[in-house]
């Protein structure tokens, strides 16, 4: 199941593609403060008069998204639109909270924390394994409240994610399912052992699926196209929840995967599928590239 492609401040930086160029703010030029929370941060402008950013506010920036010495994302003038609601403390957004109108700045968050609790990785990708920190350059350029619409849907998103475990817990209760969930939060049933080979991270998959919501409602299949999905295991092409599941399994067989919402897309809309929606797969391993 593939990740979410909407345009949102978390997929610009998921989808970053890797380019070299040199950076135009020389991180050596001010020293870096350091928040309770652990998030580190340094203003180039600072307009304590102008509008401050507050919680839920949609804001306008230009970013750009690097390592100490490559530029991954450089947004250019390109206006990056979204919403502040912070994840956990420390995160990018407790920054933008700090934020003026007319403000710039660079944050810089550790590596892991950054891939494995704000973007749901399961992981730090190999590519940046040996990346201690990430760097977030921003420039403010608007700031606006939340209108009516925006508030509406964002507390139904609030509501289904303080929801969200009971429907998990009902939905086993229901279906008698006892097996205990991995420390991701995975719900692995076995429902055929293969006979094939393992597949390891790395390697292409071939695999049918059907997923469907915990209420039995199908938002989509593979078998009602008649071709499988196929990926590349463990690379973060695919949700989290996937990922493990499918490694989990041996060419030939056939599972169920309850898979909560933190490790399939989170705080994201993809199409039918609400944020903090926990889903349910029925998959079959068809191959495994050699």
């Amino acid at each position: 199941m593939k990740r979410n492609l909407v345009f949102t401040f978390k997929n610009v930086l998921a989808f970053a593609i890797l380019i070299v160029i040199a950076f135009g703010c020389n991180t050596k030029e001010v020293s870096f403060k350091t928040t309770e929370s652990g998030l580190k941060y340094k203003f180039y402008v600072k307009n304590e008069n102008s509008e401050k950013v507050n919680l839920y506010d949609i804001v306008t920036v230009y970013m750009n998204y690097r390592t100490q010495d490559s530029v991954l994302f450089k947004g250019g003038n390109n206006k990056i639109p979204f919403q502040v609601a912070p994840k956990f403390e420390g995160d990018l957004m407790e920054g933008i909270l700090m934020m003026h109108n007319g403000d710039s700045a660079t944050f810089a968050m550790d590596t892991k924390i950054f891939f494995v609790q704000m973007m749901g990785y399961p992981d730090v990708p190999a590519e940046f394994a040996n990346e201690k920190e990430l760097f977030f350059d921003v420039k403010v350029i608007e700031i606006k409240p939340e209108n009516d619409m925006q508030k509406a849907s964002r507390l139904q998103m609030e509501e289904r994610k303080n929801n969200e475990q009971l429907e998990i817990t009902k939905y086993l209760t229901d279906n008698s399912i006892t097996v205990q969930p991995t420390s991701s939060g995975l719900y692995y049933i076995l429902v055929s052992e293969g006979t094939g080979s393992q597949p390891v991270a790395g390697k292409k998959v071939k695999v049918h699926y059907t997923g469907t919501f915990l209420n039995g409602e199908k938002f989509d299949s593979s078998y009602d196209r008649n071709e499988p999905l196929e990926f590349p295991l463990g690379t973060g092409s695919v949700i989290p929840g996937w990922d493990e599941g499918i490694s989990m399994m041996k060419v030939g067989g056939k599972a169920r995967l309850i898979i909560p919402s933190k490790i399939a897309y989170g705080d994201q809309d993809r199409g039918p599928i609400k944020a903090y929606t926990p889903l349910a797969f029925e998959v079959e391993l068809v191959d495994v590239e050699k």
